[in-house]
């Protein structure tokens, strides 16, 4: 494996289409994502090229985005929300709205809702950073800046819980390597995924 470490930084507005475009291209064939944009590869990338933006939006606006460039060109996305943040208010409903509308059939809409609203609700109340989404590039993947991703957001998370959901096995794999532990295994849209929590360490008395 590659060992370079690769400079993190935040993204801003002007970098948002081109982290949608990663997140795309990276989270294409996930599993969740065929039940929800459809079976057909081209179709479900075009959708959610449509998606991300207003999702990546959302994070800019309430918590922070990061990214790894190589070559001038943007090559992996992550995405914090900090405690107290994951859920939306109905003025930030109504914002995504548009995009939820726009990005996907009127019969993937209804599975677009019932995907969201099921994370939603198994949420932790505990405070907790959210993160996600973690996205590298496919011809970037397998070189460890994955790993640097997630090393980042401990480091960034010190002290707090974290927390994230997955529908990867490949994932839960990996992210139990830095201390996350499966909290659920929630089935939607004949999906499994997995609910993890990194927790905070013990505060010394």
């Amino acid at each position: 494996m590659n060992t370079k470490r690769y400079a993190i930084q935040p993204l801003g507005k002007s970098d948002l289409f081109a982290a949608a475009e990663v997140c795309a291209e990276a989270m294409r064939d996930n599993p969740i994502h065929i039940e929800v944009f459809g079976a057909a590869a081209i179709l479900r990338q075009r959708r959610l090229r449509r998606f991300f933006p207003g999702m990546l939006g959302y994070l800019h606006r309430k918590g922070s985005l990061y990214g790894v460039y190589a070559e001038e060109n943007l090559i992996a996305v992550l995405g914090m929300l900090p405690p107290g943040h994951c859920q939306p208010s109905i003025l930030d409903i109504l914002r995504l709205l548009p995009t939820l509308l726009a990005c996907n059939s009127p019969i993937g809409t209804v599975r677009l809702a019932i995907w969201l609203s099921t994370w939603a609700k198994i949420d932790p109340t505990t405070p907790h950073w959210h993160l996600g989404p973690l996205s590298v590039a496919p011809a970037w993947q397998g070189q460890g800046i994955g790993t640097q991703l997630i090393e980042f957001a401990c480091s960034q998370g010190c002290g707090d819980n974290l927390y994230l959901e997955t529908d990867k096995p490949s994932n839960v794999e990996l992210y139990s390597k830095f201390g996350f532990s499966t909290l659920a295994t929630p089935i939607t849209l004949n999906t499994r995924s997995w609910v993890m929590m990194r927790h905070a360490p013990a505060r010394k008395a």
